[in-house]
Protein backbone atom coordinates (compact mmCIF):
# COMPACT_ATOMS: atom_id res chain seq x y z
CA UNK A 1 0.00 0.00 0.00
CA UNK A 2 2.84 2.55 0.76
CA UNK A 3 4.33 1.79 -3.03
CA UNK A 4 0.94 2.51 -4.28
CA UNK A 5 0.65 5.75 -2.23
CA UNK A 6 4.45 6.69 -3.53
CA UNK A 7 3.60 6.00 -7.28
CA UNK A 8 0.44 8.47 -6.63
CA UNK A 9 2.46 11.16 -5.35
CA UNK A 10 5.06 10.56 -7.57
CA UNK A 11 2.97 10.79 -10.34
CA UNK A 12 1.34 14.23 -8.93
CA UNK A 13 4.52 15.69 -8.13
CA UNK A 14 5.41 14.92 -11.49
CA UNK A 15 2.82 16.93 -13.36
CA UNK A 16 2.73 19.16 -10.84
CA UNK A 17 6.65 19.78 -12.23
CA UNK A 18 5.52 19.46 -15.87
CA UNK A 19 2.16 22.35 -15.17
CA UNK A 20 4.87 24.48 -14.25
CA UNK A 21 7.56 24.37 -16.78
CA UNK A 22 4.59 24.97 -19.19
CA UNK A 23 2.80 27.79 -17.99
CA UNK A 24 5.67 29.26 -16.61
CA UNK A 25 6.24 31.45 -20.09
CA UNK A 26 2.68 32.57 -19.13
CA UNK A 27 3.64 34.13 -15.61
CA UNK A 28 7.39 35.28 -16.77
CA UNK A 29 7.23 39.61 -16.06
CA UNK A 30 8.05 41.05 -19.60
CA UNK A 31 11.43 42.63 -20.12
CA UNK A 32 9.81 45.31 -22.57
CA UNK A 33 6.96 46.60 -22.90
CA UNK A 34 6.74 47.22 -26.53
CA UNK A 35 4.91 45.60 -29.06
CA UNK A 36 6.79 44.90 -32.98
CA UNK A 37 4.88 46.86 -35.22
CA UNK A 38 5.38 45.02 -38.85
CA UNK A 39 7.33 47.40 -41.29
CA UNK A 40 9.09 47.44 -44.34
CA UNK A 41 12.90 47.80 -43.97
CA UNK A 42 14.32 48.31 -47.33
CA UNK A 43 15.27 51.75 -45.94
CA UNK A 44 12.21 53.87 -46.71
CA UNK A 45 11.17 56.67 -43.70
CA UNK A 46 7.62 55.85 -44.02
CA UNK A 47 8.56 52.08 -43.14
CA UNK A 48 4.82 51.20 -40.81
CA UNK A 49 2.49 52.33 -43.80
CA UNK A 50 2.23 48.97 -45.04
CA UNK A 51 -0.09 49.81 -48.03
CA UNK A 52 1.24 53.30 -48.80
CA UNK A 53 0.76 53.53 -52.72
CA UNK A 54 4.52 55.48 -52.32
CA UNK A 55 8.18 54.59 -50.85
CA UNK A 56 9.88 57.82 -49.65
CA UNK A 57 13.62 57.62 -49.69
CA UNK A 58 15.71 60.13 -48.32
CA UNK A 59 19.73 59.72 -49.78
CA UNK A 60 22.22 61.02 -47.74
CA UNK A 61 26.14 61.91 -47.99
CA UNK A 62 28.47 61.10 -45.57
CA UNK A 63 31.26 63.74 -45.44
CA UNK A 64 32.97 62.51 -42.66
CA UNK A 65 33.73 59.10 -43.58
CA UNK A 66 34.99 57.85 -40.10
CA UNK A 67 31.58 59.29 -38.46
CA UNK A 68 28.69 57.91 -40.34
CA UNK A 69 25.88 59.29 -38.04
CA UNK A 70 27.20 62.84 -39.45
CA UNK A 71 24.95 62.37 -42.47
CA UNK A 72 23.83 65.34 -44.52
CA UNK A 73 20.53 64.91 -46.89
CA UNK A 74 21.21 65.51 -50.15
CA UNK A 75 18.22 64.33 -51.75
CA UNK A 76 14.48 62.72 -51.19
CA UNK A 77 13.07 59.92 -53.67
CA UNK A 78 10.05 59.12 -54.18
CA UNK A 79 8.98 55.99 -56.11
CA UNK A 80 5.18 55.32 -56.26
CA UNK A 81 2.31 53.61 -58.17
CA UNK A 82 1.89 54.42 -62.12
CA UNK A 83 -0.14 52.59 -63.55
CA UNK A 84 0.58 49.21 -63.06
CA UNK A 85 3.95 49.68 -61.97
CA UNK A 86 6.48 50.61 -59.17
CA UNK A 87 8.21 53.83 -60.81
CA UNK A 88 10.49 56.82 -59.41
CA UNK A 89 7.76 59.44 -59.56
CA UNK A 90 9.64 62.32 -58.17
CA UNK A 91 13.23 63.03 -57.17
CA UNK A 92 13.38 66.77 -54.87
CA UNK A 93 17.52 67.69 -53.95
CA UNK A 94 17.97 69.47 -51.08
CA UNK A 95 18.74 72.72 -53.10
CA UNK A 96 14.99 72.30 -54.17
CA UNK A 97 13.92 72.09 -50.92
CA UNK A 98 16.49 74.93 -49.75
CA UNK A 99 14.91 77.28 -52.51
CA UNK A 100 11.35 77.34 -51.31
CA UNK A 101 12.70 77.87 -47.48
CA UNK A 102 12.15 81.51 -48.22
CA UNK A 103 8.58 81.25 -49.87
CA UNK A 104 6.78 79.46 -47.09
CA UNK A 105 8.05 81.44 -44.29
CA UNK A 106 5.86 84.60 -46.23
CA UNK A 107 3.30 82.30 -47.38
CA UNK A 108 0.39 81.34 -45.02
CA UNK A 109 -0.04 78.04 -46.37
CA UNK A 110 1.87 75.06 -47.51
CA UNK A 111 3.74 75.83 -50.45
CA UNK A 112 4.38 73.22 -53.67
CA UNK A 113 7.76 71.90 -54.47
CA UNK A 114 7.21 69.14 -57.10
CA UNK A 115 4.79 67.90 -58.32
CA UNK A 116 3.94 64.59 -61.17
CA UNK A 117 2.24 61.37 -62.19
CA UNK A 118 -0.43 63.30 -59.20
CA UNK A 119 2.22 62.54 -56.55
CA UNK A 120 2.84 66.27 -54.92
CA UNK A 121 5.75 67.20 -52.17
CA UNK A 122 4.73 70.45 -49.89
CA UNK A 123 6.50 72.63 -47.39
CA UNK A 124 4.31 73.21 -44.48
CA UNK A 125 4.83 76.35 -42.74
CA UNK A 126 6.08 74.50 -39.71
CA UNK A 127 8.79 73.47 -41.61
CA UNK A 128 7.55 69.64 -42.64
CA UNK A 129 7.23 68.31 -45.75
CA UNK A 130 4.06 66.60 -46.85
CA UNK A 131 3.62 64.22 -49.78
CA UNK A 132 0.08 63.74 -51.34
CA UNK A 133 -0.69 60.42 -53.13
CA UNK A 134 -2.67 60.38 -56.04
CA UNK A 135 -6.66 59.59 -55.13
CA UNK A 136 -6.52 55.85 -55.51
CA UNK A 137 -9.66 53.70 -56.82
CA UNK A 138 -11.16 53.59 -53.38
CA UNK A 139 -11.32 57.03 -53.32
CA UNK A 140 -8.39 57.40 -50.45
CA UNK A 141 -5.88 59.69 -50.70
CA UNK A 142 -2.53 59.20 -49.07
CA UNK A 143 -0.22 61.77 -47.27
CA UNK A 144 2.52 61.54 -44.99
CA UNK A 145 4.23 64.27 -42.94
CA UNK A 146 7.80 64.26 -41.75
CA UNK A 147 10.22 66.94 -40.54
CA UNK A 148 13.62 66.07 -42.27
CA UNK A 149 16.98 67.80 -41.39
CA UNK A 150 18.18 69.93 -44.14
Amino acid sequence: MNTRLYRNRFAVAIAAAALMIVSAPAFAEEDDDTVDLPRITDGRINYYDLAAPVAIFENYDYPYSDDPNMGVLESIEFWGLVGESFDKVLHVSVEDLEAVTDDVELAAAAVAIASNFGYTLSLETDGSLTLTAPTDANGVTYQFNWSPEF
